[in-house]
C-alpha cells in the first residue's frame, strides 16, 4: 500500500496541473474551517476531486453520502491532493462518518 501511495504522490507532483484550490484545504483544516470530509467541497468542486480520482461524478456523489464506502487508498489519494497526511484525513473521515450517522461530534474521542 505504501508503495502505491508513493507512486500516486509522485504522479501528482509530476502532473503539474493539480488544481490550485487543493492548496486551500490544509490551512482551512488547521484553522478549523474544514472539520469533516465533505467540508472540503466548500472550497473545491467535487467534480474536480472525482476527476482526479478517476471516478465518475455520480459514483463520487454516492460515496460522499456514504463515507464508509470509500477505500483507504481513495481517501489517502484525496489527502495527498490536499497536502494532508493520512492521520488528518482519517480525522476528517471519522467526523463525517459520525455526522452522517447523526451522532454528536466525536472529535474528542479520536
Amino acid at each position: 500500500m505504501k508503495e502505491k501511495l508513493h507512486v500516486y504522490n509522485s504522479f501528482l507532483w509530476d502532473m503539474g496541473s493539480r488544481d490550485k484550490r487543493y492548496g486551500h484545504i490544509k490551512p482551512m483544516f488547521k484553522t478549523g474551517k474544514v472539520k469533516s470530509f465533505n467540508d472540503i467541497f466548500q472550497f473545491i468542486p467535487k467534480t474536480t476531486v472525482a476527476t482526479d480520482l478517476g471516478k465518475k461524478v455520480d459514483r463520487f456523489s454516492v460515496l460522499m453520502k456514504r463515507i464508509d464506502r470509500f477505500t483507504l487508498e481513495e481517501l489517502f489519494m484525496v489527502a495527498s491532493f490536499c497536502s494532508l497526511n493520512e492521520k488528518q484525513m482519517i480525522k476528517l473521515v471519522m467526523n463525517e462518518y459520525f455526522r452522517q450517522k447523526g451522532e454528536p461530534d466525536k472529535e474528542e474521542d479520536h
